[in-house]
């Protein structure tokens, strides 16, 4: 079974889930989703995507998905948009900052986001999980 028990791995996958889809989905996506209700769209044009359907599809990725990785719906799949929005985040929005700042718009969080979605994608969903509780893991 590897270094680890299966209830460890479990753990491991709720910690994982919880922590980042919580902060995703709370810290990050509903401010955009609020934004985007209240008309206020400030967003950057990526990819020759105009600034509205950029925040809708980040709304998606950071609110949607990181509730999904949160209660452990769908957890891979669900992790996938986030480790995409986590990589255009770091190496296009923040293509000229910084990977550390005491203070200033960095690389970093981005990055540790995208590591931490790496985590819940290759982790799954766990014994705690909807999935789980569905008999979908």
């Amino acid at each position: 079974m590897g270094i680890f028990k299966k209830s460890e791995k479990d753990l491991a996958a709720l910690i994982l889930r919880v922590g980042f889809g919580f902060f995703m989905a709370f810290g990050h996506g509903l401010g955009k989703l609020q934004m985007l209700l209240a008309g206020n769209i400030q967003f950057p044009a990526l990819l020759g995507i105009s600034p509205t359907i950029n925040l809708i599809l980040a709304i998606l990725a950071e609110f949607v998905a990181g509730i999904m990785v949160m209660i452990g719906l769908r957890t891979r799949l669900a992790s996938i948009p986030l480790m995409i929005t986590m990589a255009v985040a770091a190496f296009m929005v923040h293509a000229g900052d910084p990977l550390f700042s005491s203070g200033g718009a960095s690389k970093e969080f981005a990055l540790l986001y995208l590591i931490g979605f790496a985590g819940t994608f290759f982790l799954g969903s766990g014994r705690f999980s909807v999935d789980a509780i569905a008999g979908k893991r």
